[in-house]
């Protein structure tokens, strides 16, 4: 069961996911942190356990193992951040129960919106997609956009590369 999306009173930076691994059994998690290393994440209240909310599987959606807390509209994986006035450090793992993880080095300031491609946790690259372009997949075309848009045309999404480095434990 799916957790229902937060809308925060307070504007907050919307970190986006794309997960587009080949394999359908890798868990990947990602979370972002202060430049101080606090966790800035925003978990809704009530959860049993908070660890598994920033969790996800890297490839396609199998609802036969269950949901994460992060919900997945139109295959797109929304997490926010606690305002939108911190810069934040996005972390992840590809493999969970492993005493190592990743961070992109870049200090973040806005919205974005990553893709983890690849075949598995041993194969794999993150890139940086537009943000925008990111939102209109998970939130669909306005009505407007039905109405002005030639339906053969085909949507393009410009892909940035982003330096990773790996943190031990």
């Amino acid at each position: 069961m799916g957790i229902a999306p937060f809308v925060p009173r307070t504007e907050a930076f919307e970190v986006l996911i794309l997960p587009l691994f080949i394999n359908d059994y890798d868990v990947c998690s990602v979370w972002m942190e202060d430049q101080n290393d606090n966790f800035i994440t925003y978990i809704p209240q009530g959860l049993n356990n908070h660890d598994d909310y920033y969790k996800f599987y890297c490839g396609r959606h199998m609802p036969q193992y269950g949901d994460s807390g992060v919900t997945r509209q139109n295959e797109v994986i929304t997490l926010q951040t606690l305002d939108s006035t911190t810069t934040y450090i996005i972390n992840y793992r590809t493999q969970q129960d492993t005493n190592y993880w990743y961070y992109i080095e870049k200090d973040y300031t806005y919205d974005t919106c990553l893709v983890f491609m690849g075949s598995d946790h041993n194969s794999y690259e993150v890139k940086e997609l537009s943000y925008e372009g990111c939102k209109s997949l998970r939130d669909g075309p306005s009505q407007s956009d039905d109405q002005n848009v030639d339906k053969d045309a085909s949507n393009s999404i410009a892909v940035k590369s982003v330096t990773v480095k790996s943190v031990q434990l």
